[in-house]
């Protein structure tokens, strides 16, 4: 069924239904706690005649007192005794929009109907001197692809979970939440008859690990069917990677506003989904969560969802994937990186995709700010120290590593430039255009003595501000020279500079001035 295309129905802007095609067999919408997931479900059965819905509110308990009908009378009493024709169902709960609360319990019902399924499919085979795969045959198969190392047998009209590396088994009733809700979703998606299946909160009951197992086999069974899933799980809809996702951006109580989320490989759709669960601005950082990028940014951004994205490039990708999207989302995103000997024209054009530049060299070099310092020598009543401090990073420090840093910067800066060089030329004319303009545009004893002007000057005036600017050295404040001077351990001076931060909010000030305004 691969060709096979599905249609279903959403509600458009002025709540009327908008038909919709897909050449996959499942849709997933993803909508955030109080979106009007439940209603829109209600709508959506409302508005198709072919739809079966599996609500959320489900009761999974199995009692012990079963019973047997014939096949006609355990299908009505599935299908009309526990939920009835949409029009009784609809005058019963007075309108779609209340029809979301009731606690549905037929999983007797269900059971029954499935031994009649069975019973009718036998006699059918009978008269027809055939033998086709019955639908216990199918909720076996189904069940030991979700759980391989166990079985369920039927019988005398129960079914018993079996272990058979243990010799171990117990009734259907005495499964766990998980396995009662595998079993009997299994054997509801058999047995319905409908060509579309909504399933809310599909991930109820379930352990997050079984959840998309059990779906997707489902979903291969059953083919002929289009599957319809309402979550707010966004791990769920990440995961199902293959099905045409909507984002319900509001419900105002009546009327809902989609978006459908196309996939885009400049950003992982999970990570995608994830920002938009935490529905507000994105701040893209370098590092992971436990680096100093993570710990600064969470104390100075408060009011923004920090996502540490490792490397710089990771940053300006997602930066510029996430704000593409806008229309989308309508939040914004952005992203902080290293300095790292960036020239002011990639600075600035980085500033137009809301990539903002530190004014330092590297995120350590915030321990390193003179407002940061004097707050550590204030609390030991030793500020003196300052002056002293200063000449160690000026005299020790930089002073013996300008050659190492004048070359990294050159290298950098040429590096920069050859990125420009746009190379995609028809011609080899003209590429040879391009190879002979490389050396006008990297004018090398130029670039590298006005990189070498630039070192030479910071140090011959001390100006330490320029120093952070431009001083590439990881780990200074982590060295004892360093630490010795202020009179902490490295534990001890990471511990203080983030409480300080924390607690104190002119220091705070002090320190975004470094940063980034956003």
């Amino acid at each position: 069924m691969k060709d096979k295309k599905y249609s279903y129905n959403l509600p458009n802007i002025s709540n009327e239904k908008q038909e919709f095609k897909t050449n996959v067999n499942s849709i997933i919408i993803v909508g955030a706690n109080g979106s009007g997931k439940s209603r829109l479900g209600a709508w959506m059965e409302k508005m198709h005649e072919n739809l079966y819905r599996i609500p959320a509110q489900r009761d999974i308990t199995i009692s012990k007192d079963g019973f047997r009908n014939n096949y006609r009378i355990a299908r009505n009493n599935l299908f009309y005794g526990f939920y009835p024709s949409k029009d009784v169902f609809l005058n019963k709960y007075q309108g779609f929009e209340n029809a979301t609360t009731k606690l549905y319990s037929d999983y007797n019902k269900l059971l029954d109907f499935v031994l009649a399924t069975e019973q009718e499919q036998l006699r059918k085979d009978h008269e027809n001197r055939t033998t086709s795969e019955n639908i216990i045959d199918k909720t076996k198969k189904i069940w030991k692809e979700i759980f391989s190392h166990r079985e369920i047998e039927l019988v005398e009209d129960e079914f018993l979970c079996i272990f058979p590396d243990i010799k171990n088994k117990y009734e259907a009733r005495m499964m766990s939440d998980g396995e009662r809700s595998v079993l009997y979703l299994i054997m509801y998606v058999l047995c319905i008859e409908e060509k579309i299946i909504l399933i809310d909160e599909p991930e109820l009951h379930l352990h997050p690990s079984l959840t998309n197992r059990l779906w997707s086999t489902l979903e291969k069974y059953r083919e002929d069917c289009l599957f319809i899933y309402i979550t707010h799980d966004l791990n769920f809809a990440a995961n199902h990677a293959d099905s045409d996702k909507f984002w319900i951006k509001s419900y105002d109580g009546k009327k809902w506003k989609f978006e459908k989320i196309l996939k885009n490989e400049n950003m992982p759709q999970e990570l995608f989904l994830e920002l938009l669960g935490a529905r507000r601005n994105i701040l893209f950082i370098e590092g992971d969560n436990d680096s100093l990028d993570f710990r600064i940014y969470s104390i100075l951004y408060p009011q923004y969802q920090i996502m540490a994205c490792g490397g710089c490039e990771k940053v300006i990708q997602y930066t510029k994937a996430f704000n593409k999207q806008n229309a989308l989302h309508n939040f914004k995103a952005y992203g902080i990186i290293d300095r790292d000997f960036r020239t002011q024209n990639e600075i600035d054009n980085l500033e137009k995709d809301c990539i903002k530049v530190l004014k330092v060299a590297e995120v350590e070099n915030l321990f390193l700010l003179e407002c940061i310092i004097m707050a550590i020598l204030e609390q030991s009543d030793i500020k003196d120290r300052l002056r002293e401090i200063k000449d160690y990073i000026f005299e020790i420090k930089f002073k013996n590593c300008l050659e190492k840093q004048i070359l990294e910067n050159l290298k950098s800066e040429i590096k920069y430039k050859l990125n420009t060089i746009n190379i995609d030329s028809k011609t080899p004319d003209k590429f040879q255009e391009k190879i002979n303009s490389i050396e006008e545009l990297i004018n090398f004893e130029d670039m590298r003595q006005n990189i070498k002007n630039k070192f030479n000057s910071v140090y011959e005036n001390k100006n330490y501000d320029e120093l952070l600017k431009v001083f590439n050295q990881k780990g200074i404040y982590t060295e004892k020279g360093f630490l010795s001077k202020v009179g902490k351990t490295k534990e001890a001076y990471d511990r203080t500079v983030l409480k300080l931060l924390k607690e104190n909010k002119k220091l705070q000030k002090k320190v975004l001035k470094y940063i980034a305004e956003i």
